[in-house]
């Protein structure tokens, strides 16, 4: 299919700028200081006499940060090269010549952002499972599952951000404007909710820890469709109106 083709095409984009990989190592090495820091704090507190304290980083102790810091990041950075610098860069009119309606390429772009997104959560959630088995803490099948179920849930409002990054993305001018608009709405996004509790069902950036509610004890069914067609009726909005506009631009 052109899609896929297209698709594998960004994704090959992606990947040959060594600066993801570079990333991905940084995450993972991350994970390792922050085993090693907390087996030091643990047996330090153990041989004082103090309460035990597993500070090995779980999954689901790792997700939040990633979530919400580091992924997000680097989904911007996605966008920024797949669509402003390409832009910038002169770029976009050998891709756009090719036999592809510009809305499958556009959401070739976001698609292949989106997968990096998962590749890299889906390499956090290994390592840290891994710490854990070598370490002594080796967690039930139970909360392994629980903890995969929570990073696929997490695809959804990646996928919506992801939406509103390309948005962004397509009205900037260079990779730099681009990276501190999306910086500093993300930022905004976040502060908002604090400032005022009554926007926080209402901003999409707030579904990105969306996994506890479907974790834990799940709100009754109005809720749920109610949170449902926030998410999606964001990411509608946001995929249409990025193609429409990707689509009536020249390049």
């Amino acid at each position: 299919m052109v899609f896929i083709a297209s698709y594998r095409n960004e994704w090959d984009k992606l990947m040959t700028r060594k600066k993801y990989i570079v990333f991905l190592i940084i995450g993972l090495v991350l994970c390792l200081i922050w085993t090693g820091l907390g087996t030091l704090i643990t047996g330090f507190i153990r041989n004082q006499g103090g309460f035990f304290f597993n500070l090995t980083p779980t999954p689901m102790g790792a997700l939040p940060f990633f979530l919400q810091v580091v992924v997000p990041f680097l989904m911007f950075m996605g966008v920024s090269d797949l669509l402003t610098v390409e832009s910038a860069e002169k770029t976009m009119k050998a891709v756009i010549c090719r036999p592809i309606e510009r809305w499958k390429l556009y959401a070739s772009k976001i698609l292949a952002v989106v997968t990096y997104a998962a590749l890299y959560l889906i390499c956090v959630f290994v390592l840290t499972a891994t710490l854990n088995q070598i370490l002594g803490n080796a967690l039930r099948i139970s909360e392994l599952l629980v903890a995969l179920l929570s990073y696929v849930l997490t695809l959804i409002p990646l996928a919506i951000l992801a939406c509103f990054a390309a948005l962004i993305a397509l009205l900037g001018r260079s990779g730099t404007l681009t990276m501190f608009l999306l910086l500093m709405s993300y930022i905004l996004l976040n502060i908002l909710p604090i400032l005022f509790p009554v926007l926080s069902e209402m901003l999409f950036t707030s579904y990105l820890s969306w996994y506890n509610l479907w974790i834990g004890a799940l709100p009754d069914a109005a809720k749920l469709i109610h949170m449902l067609v926030i998410v999606l009726g964001y990411g509608a909005v946001f995929f249409i109106g990025g193609s429409l506009l990707f689509d009536r631009k020249e390049y």
